[in-house]
């Protein structure tokens, strides 16, 4: 099972129609204050179907975004080391939006849209405690907290947005302005907010309001178009337009620079954004126009099948890595597949790939496969790893012949995993057992790393359970497509198990 620990808007009103199919991206910047950035791990972290957006990080390695779950909206999570994410709420009969941690608090602040129209500000915390109504009387659409009870807020009042502060312990509600805009921001290391308000022209002028004296004073006005925008630092912030990021340093020239173009990276009309506390790790929102990872896969065994070389070809990433499982590379560069290619169809008479099998998860997609050529047919298992509409990642798993029966072994494991028998557990692994997050980065190793990583987990999580939702299985190897509920909160993983004789060897984790 997954050696993981539960790790503690819109538009002028939040979307109750038609919502743009947007998803969630991060990158790395190393230096943010160069005029070019180098912009690194660039991903789309939902990649599916769906408004997700507003994304909002807890801290330095968490970060918080409205999702869309089974057609609705809610509270999804993704921890950046690992790549697991997983819902904070339980799906509710309206929408949760504007996700955001609560300062000194164990738990998140959100805007839900109720099915009578209301939408008001919840509080949820982490682990087994319902979620919380804040204020009654506010209709909030937007907020940002400066402290664990101050927050800025547009809320909606006679059909428009006015700016106002409140204090969720006193219920003390002062209305500021009227006209106000959506992107609401503590600013960091400075004791002071900043908001926007709508200017005559139609376009958002960013404030910044003093919160010792209360006072208001004008920084500069947001491009045409343009509502969002977050603090890099306490003097610089950054936005994004359609598919470049600009910042405006408050204390150099008044402009806003173009810092990065993303346009290589097939996505357009940026919007939300969020930073960490140093700046380096930045995410946004945004419409992709890279095409999603299981149409990927399809082209490609589609143009393998009819030998169209070119086209198989172009659905792999330039610096594209073949392996076989777990991570012995083979060949890299799309050039040197194409050739490979090439010289096994000039081998060959007939070839073809038939799935007979499938799990996916976010970028990744498992195919089980029948693979023929010249009349010969075999199984084997490709490990697909889909990033901006490209194939960077393909492994391979062949059969071999096993006098034992590995899923008896998972399964007796997955057992003693739901019965949270700590003991019974351990005892389906090998004492050298080492576990993995994909495709080599050790997590654990022996039985002392498993008792020590999940006695406690075991004793915190009184509703642990997993369900297998598919199951690959070849030669020695079992790959489970796993549900597990925790703590009131849900997510899927994929658990790559190799297994000996009696026991469990090595579990590699695709999250």
């Amino acid at each position: 099972m997954k050696f993981i620990l539960f790790l503690l808007i819109i538009s002028m009103v939040l979307p109750m129609g038609a919502q743009d199919n947007t998803d969630v991206f991060l990158m790395t910047v190393e230096n943010t204050k160069a005029e070019n950035w180098q912009v690194q791990n660039f991903k789309n972290i939902s990649n599916q179907e769906g408004y997700d957006n507003q994304p909002s990080f807890l801290d330095s390695t968490n970060l918080a975004y409205a999702g869309t779950r089974n057609g609705a909206t809610d509270i999804a999570i993704h921890n950046l080391p690992s790549g697991q994410q997983w819902w904070l709420n339980m799906p509710t009969e309206g929408g949760e939006y504007s996700p955001q941690l609560i300062p000194g608090e164990q738990a998140v602040a959100a805007v839900r849209l109720d099915p009578n129209g209301l939408q008001r500000l919840y509080k949820y915390p982490f682990g087994e405690q319902p979620p919380r109504l804040l204020f009654d009387q506010l209709q909030v659409a937007y907020f940002a907290y400066y402290d664990s009870t101050t927050l800025l807020s547009s809320v909606l009042n006679n059909g428009e947005l006015a700016l106002v502060l409140a204090d969720t312990k006193t219920q003390q509600i002062d209305t500021l302005f009227q006209n106000a805009g959506r992107s609401i921001h503590k600013v960091p290391n400075r004791n002071a907010m900043t908001y926007t308000l709508v200017n005559e022209d139609g376009n958002h002028d960013v404030y910044w309001l003093d919160m010792e004296d209360k006072e208001s004073f004008f920084i500069c006005q947001l491009p045409i178009g343009i509502q969002d925008y977050a603090w890099l630092d306490e003097d610089r912030m950054i936005l994004g337009s359609n598919t470049a990021c600009y910042v405006y340093d408050t204390l150099g020239t008044p402009q806003w620079t173009k810092v990065a173009d993303l346009k290589d990276y097939k996505l357009e009309k940026m919007s939300r954004i969020a930073t960490t506390n140093n700046g380096n790790r930045i995410a946004f929102a945004a419409i992709s126009k890279a095409m999603r990872p299981i149409p990927v896969i399809e082209k490609q065994v589609a143009s393998y099948n009819s030998k169209n070389l070119a086209a198989f070809s172009e659905c792999f990433a330039a610096n594209v890595q073949v392996r076989r499982f777990p991570n012995k590379v083979l060949y890299e560069g799309r050039e040197t597949l194409r050739k490979n290619y090439a010289d096994y169809y000039e081998s060959v008479a007939t070839t073809s790939v038939e799935v007979i099998n499938r799990i996916a998860l976010n970028s990744f997609v498992i195919d089980a496969e029948t693979a023929t050529d010249n009349g010969n047919t075999k199984k084997q298992v490709a490990i697909y790893d889909v990033n901006n509409g490209e194939i960077k990642s393909m492994t391979f798993l062949f059969d071999t012949e096993v006098d034992f029966d590995p899923e008896a072994i998972v399964d007796k494991q997955l057992e003693a995993y739901n019965n949270r028998d700590i003991d019974a557990f351990i005892a389906t692994y090998s004492e050298d057992i080492r576990l993995y997050n994909y495709p080599n980065t050790l997590t654990s190793s022996g039985h002392e790393g498993l008792r020590k990583g999940y006695t406690h987990f075991f004793q915190s999580t009184p509703d642990l359970h997993c369900e297998i939702k598919n199951r690959i299985v070849i030669g020695n190897v079992v790959i489970d497509e796993e549900y597990i509920t925790m703590n009131d909160t849900h997510f899927s993983a994929i658990a790559v198990y190799e297994v000996g004789t009696n026991k469990i060897e090595r579990v590699t984790f695709l999250r």
